[in-house]
């Protein structure tokens, strides 16, 4: 081998290691800048995760605290019991009408209200008067009595008693104005039955008389119904019946 091929594998030995220090070096400093921005990327990481670490330059301004108020439940007041009144019922007894007694006609002297008769009432006949002997249901009595009864159902045909009954007009000259209340004589008319005896003595009247209901007010609840009576001891007694038609 020549001198000058040793020369020339001594300079390119040196560049060799040259360029070994050169990589080592670069090498070095790269993996000391990845090493460097791994930990900056690390610590800005755990900052953000958490801002008010030490670690970091530029804290967040410290938030005051929250304060809860406490929740209150209010207690709802305790009302007394109300105390209800038990209403008492008091049954008032019907006036009891007596059977078989004349009434006393007034005299002439004396005013009769009588009652208009308007509009639709919630009682009517039932049927027409019926003229009839009285020993149809006063078997004892003679023909020596003359008058007008009958009863009041409902729409069922359920007795209604209590209500009144208004007798007017005129009889054997002298003014007719009389009530009776549905009851009084149920013995022998039914369970509502009514009654008034006009007399004693039969006469014969067309038109002169009139039997409507009322209320405790005197006002009309009823037609007027005009009947007629009979000097006939067949026919001595009128028989007027009412039912509820509304």
């Amino acid at each position: 081998m020549r001198f000058t091929d040793h020369e020339e594998l001594a300079k390119r030995q040196r560049y060799r290691a040259k360029q070994r220090k050169r990589e080592i070096i670069f090498n070095s400093l790269t993996a000391l800048a990845l090493i460097a921005s791994v930990a900056v990327i690390s610590i800005f990481l755990v900052i953000f995760s958490n801002p008010y670490l030490p670690l970091n330059p530029f804290p967040p301004p410290t938030m005051p605290w929250m304060v809860t108020p406490e929740t209150l439940t209010p207690t709802p007041p305790r009302l007394p019991a109300t105390w209800t009144p038990t209403p008492t019922i008091t049954e008032t007894p019907l006036p009891v009408i007596p059977t078989n007694t004349e009434v006393v006609i007034p005299t002439l002297t004396s005013t009769a209200t009588e009652i208009p008769a308007v509009g639709e009432y919630p009682f009517a006949i039932e049927g027409d008067p019926v003229a009839m002997t009285n020993t149809t249901f006063h078997p004892g009595e003679s023909c020596a009595w003359q008058g007008v009864a009958g009863r009041v159902v409902d729409m069922q045909g359920r007795h209604v008693v209590g209500v009144t009954v208004k007798l007017t007009g005129s009889y054997n000259d002298q003014v007719i104005d009389m009530n009776t209340i549905t009851g009084g004589a149920s013995a022998w008319y039914g369970e509502s039955g009514y009654e008034f005896v006009l007399g004693s003595t039969l006469i014969d009247t067309n038109g002169t008389l009139m039997i409507q209901l009322v209320d405790q007010s005197q006002m009309p609840i009823s037609d007027r119904v005009v009947f007629n009576t009979y000097k006939d001891c067949g026919k001595n007694l009128i028989l007027i019946n009412f039912k509820q038609v509304r």
